[in-house]
């Protein structure tokens, strides 16, 4: 399937997007909201003079909402919808899959892959990006 996989870390949690839909890591990249966002929404990236809307912190699994937190991170992923922005902590690199583990995640996570990624003696989940935004339209 994979290849290879980008890894970033978000509020303790591990994630990892495949390469072929990493566009770029933006560091410190500047989010304005704007009003009447949805609230799964942080708000609106500008890169390369285009817009991107870049997810909430709260919104990935597993992450907990902190008010006033500024990310360090962007994580710019393709999706049939256009680009995306996926807050980080910190990045991890990027990883052939040969050098970890795929696991059994034992329970479904929406809009992630069903296994999970062992790498390092951390475990990733793995967004599986239209489904993620697709579930994001829904909700």
């Amino acid at each position: 399937m994979r290849g290879r996989l980008g890894l970033f870390r978000l509020s303790g949690c591990d994630y990892a997007v495949p390469l072929d839909r990493l566009l770029r890591v933006v560091e410190k990249g500047r989010v304005d909201f704007l009003p009447l966002m949805p609230p799964k929404m942080a708000g609106m990236l500008i890169v390369d003079d285009e817009i991107v809307p870049v997810l909430a912190s709260e919104a990935l699994p597993g992450t907990r909402a902190e008010a006033g937190s500024q990310v360090d991170y962007q994580v710019l992923v393709a999706t049939e919808c256009g680009p995306m922005a996926l807050p980080a902590d910190t990045t991890v690199g990027i990883v052939a899959e040969s050098r970890g583990r795929w696991k059994d995640a034992c329970q479904k996570v929406r809009g992630f892959l069903p296994d999970i990624f062992c790498y390092n003696k951390s475990r990733f989940l793995v967004l599986n990006v239209d489904d993620f935004v697709m579930d994001l339209i829904r909700s």
